[in-house]
């Protein structure tokens, strides 16, 4: 599990950060922790950075506070698992609007931090649970949907663009395509179907796919995409 700390209170941050790897060692869980003194600070270095799986947001930051970072997070990422910490019960409602996981009111008991991570990673474990699998030939492959930037049909050939790779199969689409659901994924064409959670710009013209380029959308999906679009990055 890949785990953000954002906090400008350094000693918070190293106590948080000892929190989670006594977690993890008690857990025999294998984590990732990036701490950052600032909201400019994670955004600035999250773009070079794989996703992060939950983040500790510290809500009373100078400049950009935590709950707008939160905003900002969640217009790119809709999964993460959100944890603001503060000192102040005031803000707790506020949670309500960028989907918070938890809220935890400091000091932070290790009791609570404890339970915040052993339900994500649960949680966690369960999405990535959610896989389709692909059959070449004598090959079978699993791959988890949530990997897939979007889906090409090319004849009677399905085509699958990840990250770094593409996987190419035989199937029909009518057959494969009720595996992936409204809204996160959305036909934009007959020979497309998105993936909204590496979804850029959409326009009339097409739809930007992160790294990936623009693709095309037919005049009769435009509005069915509208509201998907809507549907998924609404908070």
């Amino acid at each position: 599990m890949r785990i953000a700390i954002c906090e400008d209170n350094r000693e918070h941050t190293e106590i948080l950060e000892e929190m989670a790897k006594h977690w993890a060692k008690k857990a025999g869980e294998q984590i990732v922790i990036g701490c950052y003194q600032s909201a400019e600070q994670f955004l600035f270095c999250v773009k070079d950075e794989p996703h992060y799986d939950l983040a500790f947001l510290d809500i009373q930051m100078s400049k950009i506070d935590g709950l707008q970072l939160a905003r900002m997070i969640r217009k790119e990422d809709k999964l993460i698992f959100l944890v603001f910490t503060t000192a102040l019960k005031k803000y707790a409602p506020k949670g309500y609007e960028v989907s918070a996981f938890r809220y935890l009111i400091k000091p932070l008991q290790e009791s609570e931090v404890f339970q915040v991570l052993t339900e994500a990673s649960r949680m966690i474990g369960e999405r990535k649970r959610e896989t389709i699998i692909v059959t070449r030939g004598d090959e079978s492959r699993r791959v988890f949907k949530d990997e897939i930037y979007y889906i090409e049909v090319d004849n009677h050939h399905i085509i699958l663009h990840l990250k770094e790779e593409t996987i190419r199969f035989k199937a029909k689409l009518k057959e494969f395509e009720t595996q992936f659901r409204e809204p996160q994924f959305c036909k934009c064409h007959r020979s497309y179907i998105i993936n909204l959670k590496y979804s850029g710009k959409i326009s009339r013209e097409g739809v930007e796919i992160d790294g990936k380029g623009t693709l095309p959308i037919s005049k009769s999906r435009w509005e069915p995409l509208n509201h998907c679009y809507m549907e998924y990055y609404m908070v």
